[in-house]
């Protein structure tokens, strides 16, 4: 409803066409996207304009374009959204302002209250961004107005976030019970001390240099064989950062190294070394230092971290519960042929 004042017949795309800078405000398009143009209707029935019809008030099909112009360009590499994401990224566009709507006339009608001193400081740094800018000073009481509004109901809307997501802290036997659910969430993964010594090698290099290297490290591999220490090879030859610590990288686990570095890990018993590895960065030679097993976690001692992922997900949960009791209490009617029309990014 904040636009339905502005001279001109301003609107949301005229703000984002007719100026660069708004353009690049994505602050801007989240508050658009907050705060859906619409207008209440006395008759029900979709117009060739609207997007939607949602208990009543209107979503205008500009402000889908606008909503939908933003999150490709944001989310989608130049702007161009493959063809196979079309549909469905249409599609979540246009439950995103539908689900808007909903949360912000339900936060009203909870009469949330947003934060006035928040809404003031982003109000000034607007103000202070763009008080130069000669379409802010032609329409300046339109878009403040404007603004303020928008603000206001995007601070309504987190405020409104908040008290819902605001769930006590789960008693110890609720998050013992989660704990016996989900043991994997306290289980200490697999771990392994591996040493490295690296010779690097660019990418770009001719195979003559990859085979120089290839060639030092199977001479490096049999000295160590012959009884060199590791570490002392470690710190004359490796171009790894671990070489000052004679080659210790400290654990590991698994899917951190590269996929050659971890299958030759993966062959090794604890003291054996590797042959050498052709990597990215160079050849390398591994030894591993130690294995340490997967581990549960004694409930006792994960007991506070179990309180908090239970009630960060039963926050999850009543966010979620809202959002579906309005949409199945809501009477939504949309525009199929707006959303299912070409792409034309």
């Amino acid at each position: 409803m904040w636009l339905n004042n502005v001279k001109n017949k301003i609107n949301a795309a005229d703000l984002l066409k007719k100026t660069s800078y708004l353009k690049s405000c994505y602050l801007f398009l989240i508050l658009l996207l907050a705060s859906p143009i619409t207008v209440s209707l006395e008759n029900s029935g979709l117009n060739p304009q609207d997007f939607a019809i949602v208990n009543g008030e209107r979503i205008s099909l500009q402000e889908f374009e606008t909503a939908y112009q933003a999150g490709v360009r944001k989310r989608f590499y130049h702007g161009k959204i493959p063809k196979e994401k079309l549909d469905a990224f249409k599609q979540e566009v246009s439950q995103t302002l539908i689900d808007r709507l909903l949360l912000i006339k339900e936060a009203r009608r909870q009469n949330i209250q947003a934060d006035e001193k928040e809404v003031e400081s982003q109000l000034a740094q607007y103000k202070s961004r763009y008080q130069d800018k000669s379409f802010w000073q032609q329409h300046k009481d339109s878009v403040i107005s404007g603004l303020t509004a928008a603000l206001s109901g995007e601070s309504i809307l987190r405020n409104f976030e908040k008290q819902v997501k605001d769930i006590p802290l789960p008693s110890g036997q609720e998050a013992q019970s989660f704990y016996q659910k989900n043991k994997p969430l306290f289980t200490t993964p697999e771990k392994t001390r591996v040493s490295l010594i690296l010779l690097k090698v660019s990418p770009a290099s001719p195979a003559s240099v990859w085979a120089a290297a290839k060639e030092e490290a199977d001479d490096i591999i049999k000295r160590i064989k012959n009884g060199v220490d590791f570490a002392e090879l470690a710190r004359i030859h490796s171009g790894d950062a671990s070489a000052a610590s004679g080659g210790d990288m400290g654990f590991v686990h698994q899917g951190m190294l590269a996929k050659p570095a971890q299958d030759a890990i993966n062959r090794l018993k604890v003291g054996e070394i590797s042959q050498a590895v052709m990597l990215l960065r160079g050849v390398a030679i591994f030894r591993l230092e130690e294995n340490q097993v997967a581990t549960l976690n004694e409930f006792e001692n994960v007991q506070e971290r179990a309180q908090k992922l239970l009630q960060r997900e039963k926050a999850k949960y009543a966010w979620n519960d809202l959002i579906e009791r309005l949409r199945s209490q809501a009477s939504i009617e949309i525009n199929t042929a707006a959303i299912s029309a070409e792409n034309k990014t």
